[in-house]
């Protein structure tokens, strides 16, 4: 994505300068302004689209560059970073009907976003100011409205042009998304064994949906029971129905489930690891954001013995992390490297956070408990 907006801003800064090269510095000043204030409404829109109809928004970031400060909660992350010049915001389903819900709001974000662009040509663009404003804007918004799926990120065209239109297994795996929600929720509270029982509910009713599996694969893991979730996902690899991105997601949690098998000495290292690696680099090849997978890679480099790589990686995992539990999970890795380094105050005060968190999490508790020992 922030390749495809250095070519959408630079696009637009050639096309100003050619259209009135005397005034290109402020044009190149309104086309910047622009970018950022659509970027922003299209967001905003979503938040707002998102608490009109009944849409959780589980994170927002305000902002890029080094945390400033975050709020957490079991259903919602937000982050505000050093400089608040863009914002991103996540949203999930936990009402039916989803496909309605997702729809309307992502109609709201379009509509507020077209309504501020059509101000910006009917009041601003006579000057060049102006006119770089309203043409950036234009653009941001008719990118957004390119249907786009990944498994990175959604435009909104792809929610109002291509979602009603959806049948088959990708309608099934929206509609079930409230009860996976149930199993998160559970789980982000530490309630394993109503998440347990949700998730079997949910694999009994839909056994071939990958949110299903997932929500089984998470349970799993939270079991420490690493091996079974490493079968179960192993066995989605030969299926012949998903598609680029859901096998993105596959990839990447078998590279995870992996890691994390090896880690508790249910897989040996010289078995997994080089599958780990391939997993991981599949993932990102078939469109899987590449910062997402430097939690698995911490926890790889660690298992190498390489301490430095580790709590890098981790802290870019903890950086980005999504929610509560996964920064708590790049906390532990964190902790465990320092551990290996000999810095056991350091991993002392790393795990502080950890156990505020999400100190039941086993990762976070096994760490705790191996530190009190020494």
């Amino acid at each position: 994505m922030g390749f495809v907006w250095m070519v959408l801003t630079a696009l637009v800064v050639i096309g100003l300068v050619v259209w009135d090269p005397g005034f290109w510095a402020e044009s190149l000043a309104g086309a910047t302004c622009g970018l950022l204030a659509a970027m922003a409404l299209l967001q905003l829109g979503l938040l707002l689209g998102a608490l009109l109809w009944r849409v959780r928004v589980s994170l927002v970031v305000v902002g890029v560059g080094a945390e400033v400060r975050t709020w957490n909660t079991p259903q919602r992350r937000v982050v505000l970073r050093a400089v608040p010049v863009v914002m991103s915001v996540g949203l999930t389903s936990v009402r039916t009907p989803v496909r309605r819900r997702l729809w309307l709001t992502s109609l709201v974000s379009v509509l507020l976003t077209g309504l501020a662009v059509a101000a910006c040509w009917v009041f601003l663009a006579d000057g060049p100011f102006g006119l770089g404003l309203a043409v950036a804007a234009s653009a941001v918004l008719l990118h957004g409205l390119v249907p786009r799926r990944g498994a990175g990120t959604t435009s909104p065209g792809w929610f109002l042009f291509r979602l009603p239109f959806l049948t088959g297994r990708v309608v099934e795996e929206l509609e079930a998304t409230p009860m996976v929600n149930q199993v998160s929720d559970a789980l982000s509270a530490g309630e394993l064994d109503r998440a347990e029982a949700i998730a079997g509910r949910l694999l009994d009713a839909h056994p071939t949906l990958l949110v299903a599996i997932g929500s089984q694969v998470a349970v799993l893991t939270m079991r420490t029971r690493y091996a079974e979730a490493l079968h179960l996902v192993s066995k989605l690899v030969g299926r012949t129905d998903l598609e680029q991105r859901d096998m993105a997601f596959v990839m990447a949690e078998m590279a995870s489930s992996t890691a994390n098998a090896m880690e508790a000495g249910q897989l040996p290292v010289e078995v997994g690891m080089g599958a780990a690696r391939r997993a991981s680099d599949g993932a990102v090849q078939l469109g899987y954001p590449k910062y997402r997978c430097t939690g698995t890679l911490a926890q790889l480099a660690l298992l190498e013995r390489d301490t430095d790589l580790a709590i890098e990686l981790a802290g870019q995992a903890k950086r980005t992390s999504e929610s509560a539990l996964g920064r708590a999970d790049a906390l532990a890795t964190i902790a465990r490297a320092q551990m290996a380094a000999g810095d056991n105050a350091a991993a002392r005060r790393t795990l502080t956070e950890a156990n505020e968190l999400a100190g039941w999490m086993p990762r976070v508790a096994e760490t705790s408990a191996r530190l009190d020992i020494h």
